[in-house]
């Protein structure tokens, strides 16, 4: 039988991906294949296609994307959680941009509560990433200040609700007065356009120069370093992106000439490596998008054939929320 996939030619542009036809996989050892019922975009898809991120296999055709949603199709040897006919999702370097993807059972989690498909995808590795960031990577508390670069966009949506959910006083930066006001409605107590303002300046006045506990950064180059300068003394600066560009002038000793600062360049698949702690963290997720918690917000829904429209438009900053590409 064969299938639909997107395949890389080479690294590089959006361009360099184009849809071809594949024979659907055979799951191999410690393996599974879902039929995909939607695939969710994330700036990691981006990263792998580039080259930034090294392939991580050497598999005849390169498929790229991070995460999906669908029903198990056929269940490998040796994986004794799943059976076929389970809707899960998954969260994996590559291979998602398929109608049939075949990814580690490791990487997969039973979907046990009411949340619909193109919501899973818009929400599952930026709602992964989210509740390690504010549980795990440092433990954010009740009375605590974050400054959340990227407000609007997918984690950063997320960010502010559950960060409100916990009692943080939550700060956002996010270009333009229409991803303001997302932003806002995230749950933000405040945001500043980056545009418009320059975002230090805007944390000392709203803190009254008591600066940040944490700042989770995902945009790297362009807010460097501005971002460990809304840091208090011992503050934590979480780089866990890079949109605008990697960091390539940093030296260690700026943590101490601005504060014994911390720094971590975290990523989610370190945080799921262990199936209760993927199993707890996925519950905690889909929990609160279910009774509504959580809401996620999708940018637009492309098909796969539009899949080089999509990077761009991630890539482009234009997008507000997640987006979906169905099948």
């Amino acid at each position: 039988m064969k299938q639909r996939v997107v395949s890389l030619s080479d690294f590089g542009p959006a361009e360099n991906m184009s849809l071809i036809e594949a024979d659907i996989p055979t799951p191999g050892n410690g393996q599974i294949v879902v039929k995909n019922n939607a695939i969710g975009l994330n700036y990691l898809d981006t990263y792998f296609r580039s080259g930034l991120y090294p392939w991580p296999n050497n598999n005849d055709i390169k498929i790229p994307g991070s995460e999906g949603v669908g029903y198990i199709h056929a269940v490998g040897s040796n994986v004794l959680d799943f059976k076929e006919g389970d809707r899960v999702s998954y969260v994996t370097p590559v291979g998602a941009y398929a109608e049939y993807a075949i990814i580690n059972a490791a990487h997969a989690a039973k979907i046990n509560v009411e949340v619909e498909d193109h919501d899973v995808v818009a929400c599952t590795l930026k709602g992964l990433t989210t509740h390690y960031l504010l549980h795990l990577t440092t433990k954010v508390t009740p009375g605590m200040t974050t400054l959340v670069h990227a407000a609007a966009g997918g984690v950063g949506q997320l960010m502010g609700q559950w960060g409100k959910e916990i009692g943080a006083t939550m700060i956002g930066t996010a270009g333009g007065p229409d991803k303001v006001a997302t932003a806002l409605e995230a749950g933000y107590d405040h945001v500043i356009d980056y545009k418009k303002d320059d975002f230090v300046d805007e944390v000392m006045k709203i803190t009254n120069d008591k600066k940040c506990d944490v700042v989770y950064d995902s945009v790297a180059k362009d807010v460097f370093p501005g971002s460990m300068d809304c840091l208090k003394p011992r503050g934590l600066w979480v780089l866990f992106g890079q949109a605008s560009g990697s960091i390539t002038d940093f030296n260690l000793a700026m943590l101490s000439a601005k504060g014994s600062l911390f720094v971590t360049r975290p990523t989610l698949f370190s945080y799921i490596a262990n199936r209760d702690e993927y199993n707890n963290a996925s519950h905690q997720l889909y929990s609160r998008v279910s009774d509504g918690r959580l809401k996620v917000y999708i940018h637009d829904k492309m098909p796969l054939e539009k899949i080089v429209e999509a990077h761009n438009e991630l890539e482009g900053r234009k997008t507000k929320g997640g987006l979906v590409i169905t099948l």
